[in-house]
Formats: structure tokens, C-alpha cells, sequence
């Protein structure tokens, strides 16, 4: 097929990208930009999108087996083939040895590139940021149980050898700083230990651990605190 040179009026072979007498760029010629390539090779390559972006229909290869991320890697080196190959090479390999011409598709560059990147991101994101709090709330939980479970030890010990119950902290033995990044101050009054938490240690309510004397030694009731199970002591959540 043929078609007019859009500027002298010639006919010339409709898939030609230029005009052999005036040199002018046709508008069925779409240039296929090294960069955009790229970029899709680096961010989409796992589906195959810069293969499709130069007009191979192998890409769809990449789609098959995206779930093994081979295309993935494969896209990668792909991508970065492409950013270290000249642009006469490019243009040679790709663009039919024309150096300039209309950009292919670059609202299809952009909405393939930013939209899916922003979709992994805002994933990841929403997998990522939970999974971190959790890890770091476990953690400062953790903390916060060995030092309520040292306190309750310290009890045990006060009570079985005094006969009675501790009137306030001061009398046990303890030693170091009994505050955290979760836990403000923690009182003994007659045995029964409170736990005071920082606004912000993400536990809300109160922590009361109550000791009771039993035939078989001190068990521990925590009936009487309004915190989440995960911030009680082990010894009160093996009553749950």
C-alpha cells in the first residue's frame, strides 16, 4: 500500500518512516523512545510491557510466566541493556535508523509505568506497615511482660518469706529503672501490682494484677483489668 508524503505529495510505501525525496518524518511512523522502553523494561518488565511498547507480540511470553519472576529479572538486565545502548544503535535496531519522530504512545508509557509502580507501592505499603507496627507492638510487649512477671516474682518472694503482703514497691528487692516504652510507673499497694502505660504505648485501660494465696502457693487474678488479653501477664492469660 501506498500513501502521499504528507509534505511534497509523493506516494510512498505506507510503512516507510520517511519521505525518500523531501526526508520528512510520515505520520504513520511511531518512534519507539529508548527511555520509555526502559522504563517499562525496569518497572513492568515482569508483564512484558516494553515488548509490547516495540511491537513484539512475544511479550506475552513475560505474562505467562510472570508468577515465576523470571520475567522479572530478565526485565531488569533488559532494562538496563537498553539505557546503556547508544542512541544511533537504538534508533538503527528499533526505529528503522530514524533518529526523530512522534513519541509512541506516551500516555500509554505513563499509565503503564506510574499507575502500576503506585499499585505495588500502595501493596507493599499496606502489607509492609501493619506487619512492622505488629513487630514493634510485640515487641514493647514483650518488654512490658518480663518486667510485670519480675514485679509478681518479687511479690512471691516478699510474701513467702514476710507471711504478708508488700505495702508498696519500695519494700521488694528490686533493682533498675521499672518504666519502659510502654509502661509510665508500676505500684505494689497490699500485694495488688498496677500498671500505669504511657498514652501513647499503644495499650489502652488499666493493668491490675491481683495475688491470691492458695494451698499450693500465690496465683495471680487479672479479673480486674480492662487492657487487652496480649498486654496481660502470662500467668493471668493462662486463665483465659
Amino acid at each position: 500500500m501506498e500513501s502521499q508524503c504528507k509534505k511534497c505529495g509523493i506516494l510512498i510505501p505506507t510503512e516507510s518512516p520517511k519521505c525518500p525525496s523531501c526526508g520528512e518524518i510520515q505520520d504513520t511512523f511511531h518512534y519507539k523512545s529508548r527511555i520509555a522502553a526502559a522504563a517499562l523494561a525496569l518497572f513492568g518488565g515482569i508483564f512484558g510491557f516494553h515488548r509490547f511498547f516495540l511491537g513484539q507480540w512475544w511479550g506475552i511470553f513475560y505474562l505467562l510466566l510472570c508468577w515465576t519472576y523470571i520475567p522479572f529479572i530478565v526485565g531488569l538486565i533488559e532494562g538496563i541493556v537498553f539505557l546503556c545502548t547508544s542512541q544511533d544503535e537504538w534508533n538503527k535496531k528499533y526505529n528503522q535508523g530514524v533518529s526523530a519522530g512522534k513519541e509512541k504512545g506516551t500516555v500509554v508509557v505513563v499509565i503503564a509505568v506510574l499507575f502500576p509502580l503506585s499499585a505495588i507501592f500502595g501493596i507493599f505499603a499496606a502489607i509492609a506497615i501493619p506487619a512492622y507496627q505488629s513487630y514493634i507492638q510485640k515487641a514493647q510487649l514483650a518488654e512490658t511482660h518480663m518486667m510485670t512477671d519480675t514485679v509478681m516474682m518479687a511479690v512471691e518472694i516478699y510474701a513467702l518469706s514476710e507471711q504478708k503482703w508488700p505495702e508498696s514497691i519500695e519494700v521488694l528487692d528490686l533493682s533498675g529503672d521499672l518504666t519502659s516504652s510502654q509502661i509510665r510507673s508500676m505500684e505494689v499497694d497490699n500485694g495488688v501490682i498496677y500498671v500505669h502505660f504511657n498514652d501513647d504505648s499503644g495499650v489502652y485501660g488499666n493493668l491490675v494484677i491481683t495475688p491470691e494465696s492458695t494451698g499450693q502457693g500465690i496465683s495471680w487474678d487479672c479479673s480486674q483489668s480492662t487492657v487487652e488479653y496480649t498486654a496481660l501477664p502470662s500467668k493471668c492469660r493462662m486463665q483465659f
